[in-house]
């Protein structure tokens, strides 16, 4: 009996995190995971929408409207032509060895339909699970993404009114303002999630 609990309480403890943190040490799903989005990619032909030779960086933000009281960590978004993204937090304005690196970041996949924008990043939340972000690209290329979550309210995401509505005014949170910024030096290395 006792043999018995010892072996399932082994197996509940190593069953709870199915994510792996790789050599430079970010979460990455584990090997055989498959993110539902990879499916709805379609390769970028056209780079009008999304620049995949510039970053997207968030810079002095923060979390409600009408408030600097709660300040958003600073970050940037580096999208791939085969709809692959990674996101990375900083302290400074990014270092190109670190944009370069697609070992470094959260990692997901985005999709476009229009100028909206969805995104579907693995993290460690809950052991390990994907994480949905929506938003828009604006009239200036820049990223504009909700705080709100698209899993709430009885529904899986936004349409484009809902994302724009809460973009304007909908939310009582700030939308995250991620600005397109050309680096020198950027190389493209394809990501391996």
């Amino acid at each position: 009996m006792k043999k018995g609990i010892a072996i399932l309480s082994i197996l509940a403890c190593a069953s709870c995190s199915h994510y792996v943190v790789n050599q430079a040490g970010y979460t990455r799903p584990p090997k055989h995971y498959d993110f539902p989005y990879r499916h709805r990619v379609k390769p970028l032909a056209d780079l009008s929408l999304i620049d995949t030779t510039a970053i997207y960086y968030l810079h002095d933000a923060n979390y409600y409207r009408n408030s600097d009281a709660y300040k958003v960590p600073d970050r940037y978004m580096r999208f791939y032509a085969d709809g692959r993204v990674k996101v990375q937090g900083t302290k400074a304005f990014p270092r190109i060895e670190d944009v370069n690196d697609p070992e470094k970041g959260v990692v997901g996949y985005y999709y476009l339909k229009g100028d909206l924008l969805r995104i579907q990043l693995y993290s460690d939340i809950n052991a390990g699970s994907d994480q949905l972000k929506f938003g828009k690209v604006d009239q200036n290329g820049d990223v504009i993404l909700l705080h709100d979550n698209p899993r709430t309210t009885y529904c899986i995401g936004f349409g484009k009114k809902r994302t724009d509505y809460l973009i304007e005014k909908g939310s009582y949170f700030n939308p995250l303002v991620f600005k397109k910024i050309k680096l020198e030096g950027m190389t493209y290395q394809k990501g391996n999630w």
